[in-house]
């Protein structure tokens, strides 16, 4: 080559770093060595010049093409020859010349890219060298000699088009195999097997001759159980099928069974019923079959919180058993008398209160002769006393002494009711303004007011609420401040409820409500309010078949017991309320952090404080009363039908003594496993339940796990009778409205 060609070829290597320092004499050999030399560097480097791929993408297509002709330059050996034709390319040579002393120093950048990357994105270096490329490329294209250039460049063209539809056709078939392999599951080695054709189609044969011996036994279910895991997978391990349609009696062109290992499907050919339905959903019963189990009951009134209070109060007058030793004492709105009933009850409670605020004031209590002190009982038990606490609020105000002496009557009026003993006894009588002896209390429980001359009267209220205690089973729980829970009849998880301690507040509630005495001296663990909840299974109505779970959970409340506040945190422990707020930085670290506990827990803690004996002496059979007496009350409602099973959760609540209250029964409760004590107790439950529904039936000796037949009515005569006794509903409290004016 001449020398200046050799000038040009060195101006070109110059403006075009991707190349190497000398040409190669051979141009299609320089262009493989020179593709192999872009596909080592790193690409990390690039992402500057990347960003400018827009920009450029022009100029680098020319780029590459005149990169192409300048390989072919001992073909245009004519073009070089012409010093006339080129006179424009040399000018440009000459004013490049400075660029090409520093070639030498510039070589090792341009085998970095990230000063290709520097260079390429100065816009006034690319200009120039945009101008450039244009003025050869208009030399170029005006010389005839350039046709077989051309024809080259066109060739490489469609090679390197050829080769960027090889390398997509390439990316295409790696991720469509990609994806194919996404969709075989991740399972063992044995179900690997099966993808073959023949394993294929002999599963699908065996899973059609399962179908058709569970439809031949009465085996297939259908649930809409949104988490039914647990009822399939012992269903299925029992040998039934699912039905899969969007409701149980649907026709045969929208039932499909599925495998559930293999997700084989079968398209039902004629009507197909099944034999178990679990629903949350009610259920019209003339749709069902006699042989059709279904875990569904109607018209079972104990579920509500009205519906508690009323079939209570109907059966009590009907038996022997007296729900007020298991239940407090409960108010609806709903009735006319009702709200009268409870304003006497709210006063009469006010009496009481009166009295054990004299006993405490003097040091004298119901339980012992000297009230502990604080300390010494959280030492010797955990059993926090919620005594109430005197505030005070400014300069303390003296109430007279005719507030004890008006408590004192109201409370032996009370006596003389419920036992019928001689008008003798009763200290004094007359008419009370109802509303200033209310105006009194509040000044004593509310502001800290003292009373006058209290101590006097120690010895009267001592007697007379120890006779009242014999008679009234929830003297113990209903302390001194009258406070009361207040909750919708509609409503559920703890949604509306609140706790009140004012007579005219609680009197503006509507008809929608139901007003319970709340249990001021509860039990607690670790100075903290708890429920628990307990499941039970009924299998039949006549004769009455009840089933006790032995393992339930506790509900913790996030915040510290006191009676100083009726925060719905600290007073009402349901999951779904305590789940949304933040537990209390002073609580005992010995809490749970999810606020529950399995039952087992709670008998290890007994044995902490030397209780261990309770559990089984007084808890458990408290509740199993209070269950058994409930569901006798409801039967008589309840809309029956044989082959039917449900579910039930009942909440309890301890006081001091470890006496079990019963605050409601919820149907269907949800067992949804939130938390770590819910996934020890649900899967277990859901097994022996199906253990007592299906395996009992066929096998009466049978293992039936965690669930105890508690009762089962044993004079039945298969008689069933659909009305409820003919008893009257009066709910207003015995000798209160005959004291007390408004």
């Amino acid at each position: 080559m001449n020398t200046l060609t050799k000038r040009l070829w060195k101006c070109i290597s110059y403006c075009f770093p991707f190349r190497k320092k000398k040409p190669n004499d051979n141009a299609v050999e320089e262009i493989e060595i020179k593709q192999e030399s872009l596909e080592k560097q790193p690409i990390e480097a690039n992402s500057e010049r990347e960003t400018s791929y827009e920009v450029n993408s022009e100029r680098e297509t020319t780029i590459e093409a005149n990169s192409e002709r300048e390989t072919s330059y001992e073909a245009n050996s004519e073009r070089e020859t012409s010093y006339e034709v080129n006179s424009e390319r040399e000018t440009t040579i000459e004013a490049n010349s400075e660029r090409e002393t520093s070639y030498e120093v510039n070589s090792e950048r341009e085998t970095t890219i990230e000063a290709n990357s520097e260079r390429e994105t100065s816009y006034e270096v690319n200009s120039e060298r945009e101008t450039t490329v244009e003025a050869n490329s208009e030399i170029e294209t005006s010389n005839e000699v350039n046709s077989e250039r051309e024809t080259t460049v066109e060739a490489k063209r469609k090679r390197d088009t050829t080769t960027k539809a090889h390398r997509k056709r390439k990316a295409a078939n790696k991720s469509k195999s990609t994806r194919k392999t996404a969709k075989k599951p991740n399972v063992s080695p044995e179900r690997d097997k099966l993808y073959c054709d023949e394993c294929v189609s002999r599963q699908k044969r065996c899973f059609e001759d399962q179908v058709k011996t569970s439809i031949a036994k009465k085996k297939v279910f259908w649930t809409d159980f949104k988490r039914s895991n647990d009822f399939e997978r012992g269903l299925l391990s029992r040998g039934w099928v699912k039905k899969i349609a969007p409701t149980f009696n649907a026709g045969p062109k929208k039932t499909v069974f599925r495998d559930p290992t293999y997700g084989h499907k079968i398209i039902s050919r004629y009507d197909i019923q099944p034999n178990l339905i679990l629903t949350r959903q009610r259920i019209e019963l003339h749709l069902l079959k006699e042989d059709q189990i279904t875990n569904h009951f109607c018209r079972v009134h104990a579920t509500s919180k009205s519906g508690l209070c009323k079939v209570l109060r109907q059966w009590c007058l009907s038996c022997d058993a007296n729900p007020h030793t298991f239940f407090p004492r409960c108010y609806m709105f709903s009735k006319i008398n009702e709200k009268q009933a409870f304003i006497d009850d709210f006063t009469m409670t006010a009496a009481c209160g009166i009295l054990k605020w004299v006993l405490r004031t003097n040091g004298k209590s119901l339980q012992d002769e000297v009230i502990p002190s604080r300390k010494e009982k959280e030492e010797k038990t955990a059993i926090c006393m919620s005594d109430a606490k005197i505030n005070n609020h400014g300069p303390a105000r003296i109430v007279p002494e005719d507030i004890i002496v008006t408590a004192l009557v109201a409370c032996q009026f009370h006596l003389y009711d419920l036992t019928h003993e001689d008008e003798d006894d009763i200290i004094c009588a007359g008419i009370v303004d109802r509303k200033h002896f209310i105006s009194d209390y509040y000044q004593v429980m509310h502001h800290g007011a003292h009373i006058q001359n209290s101590d006097k009267y120690v010895d009267y209220c001592h007697q007379l609420l120890c006779k009242l205690r014999r008679v009234n089973p929830q003297l113990d729980i209903d302390g001194e401040k009258n406070i009361w829970i207040s909750k919708p009849r509609n409503l559920s998880r703890g949604r509306g409820i609140r706790c009140r301690n004012d007579l005219k507040d609680i009197c503006s509630l509507g008809r929608e409500w139901v007003v319970e005495k709340y249990i001021e001296r509860p039990l607690l663990v670790y100075g903290t309010k708890f429920d628990l909840r307990q499941h039970f299974l009924i299998t039949d109505w006549y004769p009455l078949t009840i089933w006790f779970y032995k393992h339930s959970f506790l509900r913790f409340s996030s915040q510290p017991f006191t009676l100083e506040s009726l925060d719905t945190a600290t007073h009402v422990c349901n999951y779904a309320i305590q789940k949304k707020l933040k537990n209390a930085p002073n609580r005992h670290p010995n809490l749970p952090e999810e606020n529950m506990w399995h039952s087992d827990e709670f008998k290890e803690y007994l044995c902490t404080i030397g209780k261990e004996q309770v559990w089984d002496s007084i808890i458990i059979p408290g509740m199993k009363k209070a269950l058994i007496h409930t569901m006798k009350a409801t039967r008589e409602n309840v809309k029956y039908r044989k082959n039917s099973f449900d579910l039930f959760g009942s909440d309890f609540l301890f006081g001091e003594n470890f006496q079990p209250w019963l605050l409601e029964i919820q149907y269907k409760p949800g067992i949804t496993k939130d938390t770590s004590v819910m996934w020890k107790i649900v899967p277990p439950m859901v097994e022996d339940m199906l253990r007592v529904v299906i395996d009992y039936k066929d096998d009466p000796n049978c293992n039936v796990g965690g669930f105890e037949l508690i009762y089962k009515q044993a004079n039945y005569t298969g008689n069933v009778s659909r009305s409820a006794p003919n008893t009257r509903t009066d709910a207003r409290h015995p000798g209160l409205g005959s004291y007390f004016t408004s």
